[in-house]
């Protein structure tokens, strides 16, 4: 239990994140690709259901590394930029042993103080929520019941999702002039 419980400790450690991040971002300029992660800052959440009968969550959260959100005005209205990153849906064990499942949904914080101005836009945005989740998940959720919980900011642990992208000059040589023991990029595909 001891060991458990130091393990834990090590994992929530500030610190002991920033070293890993640290690590993961200078293997990864080893390999030509540039990585940011993406800390979620808390703004509010969906709730639905996947599929018609198992809950699920959406965090629409922000953080100012994504790109602010753009209006282009068009015959009849506005049409709307809103960039976003997608984490991976997750599960997570609740109090009473059942499972939910989770999927984060990165905006820019501009979108979030735009959203709590405006009702529509804050509409446009679950939308956006929605349609990536969807889409980039492969699965259907339940729209006309989605709803944003009141007094509720984020559900679950937050997990920072990486941005990859590649290096202008590719990846660099090992020192001792061998190949690389990582894959190239893009992964997890075949070799290239």
């Amino acid at each position: 239990r001891a060991l458990f419980a130091e393990y834990a400790a090590e994992l929530t450690d500030p610190e002991q994140r920033r070293l890993y991040e640290e690590e993961v971002a200078a293997l990864e300029r080893e390999r030509g690709v540039e990585v940011r992660f993406v800390h979620p800052s808390p703004g509010f959440v969906l709730r639905t259901s996947q599929e018609g009968s198992r809950r699920c969550y959406i965090n629409v959260c922000s953080n100012a590394t994504l790109a602010e959100p753009r209006a282009r005005a068009e015959s009849g209205g506005q049409r709307w930029a809103l960039p976003y990153s997608l984490a991976p849906g997750r599960e997570e064990l609740r109090r009473a042993g059942r499972r939910r499942l989770l999927y984060d949904v990165v905006f820019h914080p501009a979108a979030l103080r735009l959203a709590a101005r405006s009702a529509p836009f804050r509409r446009l945005l679950c939308d956006t929520a929605l349609d990536a989740v969807e889409q980039h998940c492969g699965v259907r959720l339940d729209r006309p019941n989605a709803a944003v919980l009141r007094g509720t900011r984020y559900k679950g642990i937050p997990q920072a999702p990486v941005i990859r992208s590649p290096l202008p000059g590719g990846a660099t040589k090992p020192p001792d002039g061998g190949e690389s023991l990582l894959p190239p990029f893009p992964y997890p595909g075949p070799p290239q």
